[in-house]
């Protein structure tokens, strides 16, 4: 079985294609993100002062370049929110590995690292005062997905998962009773008030869609590419006649 899927995976696979398109995508699990919120955002009780994320939608633009030899690099920037007090962007590079291709269908799988920022809020009224929750954050991503293509387009779904490790994570309160704190998701050894942490769990799992613009053309013409190739002849011969 290991050596059928390399054999595919191998075949044909010195194409360099390329492309570039728009992005959209969600997260389905946890139902509320933070799936464990920072103490710095919790008051005595351990009631959240910002507002979980229970819908998204994200919006961006995603590229990709084929090595050969079965892999692929790419690259995505979005920026997500969910048309209330969240909002979030982020950019990531990664590596995928072919692991099944035809003529015009593939299924690959990989990951990526990159670079983040959230912030998580709650309006206040005239009692309480906004409040925000900024986290920097390295993500690391995990997708399996597959991809359809033309000469020139290639449409493409992913199913992935997110680890946001949380850098810096900054409390703050608007209004007369401003306020800042700020702590990190790990314990911090040189910290004036000693080690000190707030844990919390920045996990994902969603869907992502992508239509990419670019050359997806086989080199040798493939069953994709007959089409194109039969009109040039058709062409050429009513040109001899």
């Amino acid at each position: 079985m290991i050596i059928a899927l390399t054999t595919l995976a191998l075949a044909g696979t010195d194409e360099h294609w390329w492309g570039v398109g728009p992005l959209l995508g969600t997260t389905g699990f946890p139902v509320e993100s933070p799936a464990v919120m920072p103490d710095l955002a919790q008051d005595k009780n351990d009631n959240n002062l910002v507002e979980p994320v229970r819908f998204d939608l994200r919006v961006g633009g995603h590229a990709v370049y084929y090595l050969g030899g079965g892999g692929r690099l790419g690259a995505r920037l979005w920026y997500a929110g969910n048309f209330a007090t969240w909002g979030a962007q982020e950019i990531t590079a990664e590596y995928e590995a072919i692991l099944i291709k035809d003529d015009k269908f593939q299924v690959f799988a990989g990951g990526g690292l990159g670079y983040g920022h959230d912030r998580f809020g709650a309006l206040g009224d005239a009692k309480n005062p906004d409040a925000y929750l900024d986290v920097v954050y390295f993500p690391v991503r995990a997708q399996v997905g597959m991809l359809w293509r033309d000469r020139t387009r290639a449409y493409e779904v992913d199913l992935f998962g997110t680890w946001h490790i949380a850098g810096e994570q900054k409390f703050s309160l608007t209004g007369d009773a401003a306020d800042e704190e700020t702590g990190t998701a790990i314990a911090d050894p040189f910290s004036d008030e000693g080690a000190k942490s707030d844990a919390a769990l920045y996990v994902a799992i969603g869907v992502e869609a992508t239509v990419y613009f670019g050359n997806f053309k086989n080199k040798g013409g493939g069953k994709s590419d007959d089409g194109d190739d039969k009109k040039k002849k058709d062409k050429k011969g009513n040109k001899d006649k």
